[in-house]
């Protein structure tokens, strides 16, 4: 549909209903936009806390990938519970998550130590991984089919804001203070003043979260058919839902509530659940978190030292909302599968550009020197760049788009606690074991994450289903 189409064909009130639609999607991506805003601000603070609680290495490493954990314990729970409780009243309790992590933790000097930063950390990992797995399957509930892709993956966008707005605090803040560890204002360090900073995200999300309907599709699993006909009203502009109604209950089956995690995975969904694993584990495998928090290297090599972080960021981030932008106005017209494959293609090209500048690099002291040659250190930077336009156009949020709704109205909560629980943990996995991969070999590394590019795309090409345009009734029959 064009731009034409839509401002001379569509009532007045089916408009009306997309931008009601649509500011319930942008709610309901402040939990993701909490988890970039979280990791980059933590980022800031890490040597900080190792200072502060006399850190070794490895115990600052458990502090900044516990979150991952947390985000896992909370990504395998969510879903399901959201299944019991409502995806509303599951994404008003990730704002209490949120808030603990962002109060207590800045105190937790005087609040019990190092062991209860990381219990602040994992409450709020449990927060994050529960908003990032049932954010999605809560707008692709809400939303039309035809708007639906879009308005999921303005999850991505939110987490590449999150991510630039901390890294800019980090910036302002560690400017003010000197450094991340000196005192600021009311006896506090600047360290903590950037955990007290996710205060505010965390109060909008429970403000805003509190005033958004229930799902209709869960509204319509628990008999509550007159409620679920107003939300569908409201946001599809259908005056006579009755007939999606019938559609929906038809979907759901008997005795999908009662479904457990285990139930589902040997159930006749099992094969669509794995194809959602995969995806999952390969969105990871590529290694953008690994390759993310370890950029600054390239951009050494290339003059911008560690001094430059503020023009690094607006950099890396100019490049993810581009990115990001040109998949949320793609792919509702050009349909998940083929930018999941397109995107996947310039990603390994990517990698194999930044593999091959390291295996050519000359070896100066046992490490690999690309500084030495202009054209070795550009086309590293220029390649990191376009493996960002390629993860985020297609990778980052189609992953989100296609997990809320590739499946049936009668796994869905349980089978996204899967999928984003296998996110989380490959996650965990790729952030743990990028430094010492680097260590090994920055060119094996590379090439490692080359060939999970390789296999994504053959994966993709050969076992995912499209879904863009189809309603969520029907992916019962898309999956056969």
């Amino acid at each position: 549909m064009t731009m034409t189409d839509t401002a001379t064909s569509v009532p007045p009130r089916v408009r009306s209903a997309h931008r009601y639609a649509t500011s319930l999607a942008l709610i309901a991506t402040l939990g993701p936009f909490f988890y970039g805003f979280e990791g980059m601000v933590l980022n800031g603070a890490i040597s900080a806390v190792g200072t502060e609680f006399e850190l070794g290495a490895l115990a600052q490493g458990v502090a900044g990938a516990i979150g991952i954990l947390g985000g896992f314990i909370g990504a395998l729970f969510a879903g399901r519970l959201s299944d019991r409780i409502g995806r509303r009243t599951v994404l008003m309790l990730v704002g209490i998550c949120l808030l603990f992590e962002a109060v207590l933790g800045a105190f937790s000097p005087w609040l019990g130590g190092f062991g209860f930063l990381l219990l602040c950390r994992v409450i709020g990992g449990i927060g994050f991984g529960a908003a990032t797995t049932v954010a999605p399957g809560y707008v692709a509930e809400i939303a039309p089919a035809h708007i639906r892709g879009r308005l999921i993956a303005f999850r991505q966008l939110a987490i590449i804001l999150g991510l630039f707005l901390a890294g800019l605090i980090n910036v302002l803040v560690t400017s003010a203070a000197g450094s991340s560890d000196a005192v600021l204002a009311l006896g506090l360090k600047a360290w903590q003043w950037m955990f007290l900073c996710l205060l505010i995200p965390a109060l909008f999300y429970i403000v805003f979260t509190s005033r958004i309907p229930e799902s209709p599709r869960w509204l319509v699993s628990q008999g509550r058919d007159e409620e679920a006909a107003a939300v569908l009203r409201r946001v599809t502009g259908d005056e006579e839902p009755e007939a999606r109604i019938q559609e929906i209950r038809r979907s759901l089956g008997e005795g999908a509530a009662t479904m457990g995690l285990v139930q589902i995975l040997r159930s006749r969904w099992r094969g669509l659940v794995l194809v959602g694993v995969a995806i999952a584990a390969f969105q990871q495998l590529t290694g953008t978190n690994g390759i993310f928090f370890y950029s600054n290297t390239l951009f050494e090599a290339v003059g911008l030292s560690e001094d430059s972080a503020l023009l690094q960021t607006l950099i890396l981030t100019l490049f993810k909302i581009v990115g990001v932008t040109a998949g949320i106005l793609l792919v509702d017209r050009v349909g998940r599968k083929r930018m999941l494959l397109g995107g996947g293609t310039l990603i390994f090209i990517s990698l194999a550009a930044v593999a091959t500048v390291f295996t050519v690099a000359p070896v100066v002291d046992g490490v690999h020197d690309i500084s030495a040659d202009p054209v070795l250190a550009f086309l590293a930077v220029a390649a990191l760049c376009c493996f960002l336009l390629g993860f985020t156009s297609s990778w980052g949020p189609i992953f989100s788009i296609v997990m809320g709704e590739m499946f049936p109205n009668q796994i869905r909560g349980g089978a996204m606690s899967i999928t984003s629980g296998a996110d989380f943990f490959v996650n965990f996995l790729v952030v743990l074991l990028f430094p010492y991969l680097i260590a090994w070999s920055p060119a094996g590394t590379y090439w490692l994450y080359c060939g999970f590019g390789v296999l994504a795309v053959l994966f993709t090409f050969r076992f995912l289903h499209e879904t863009k345009g189809r309603e969520l009734e029907d992916m019962e029959e898309v999956a056969r």
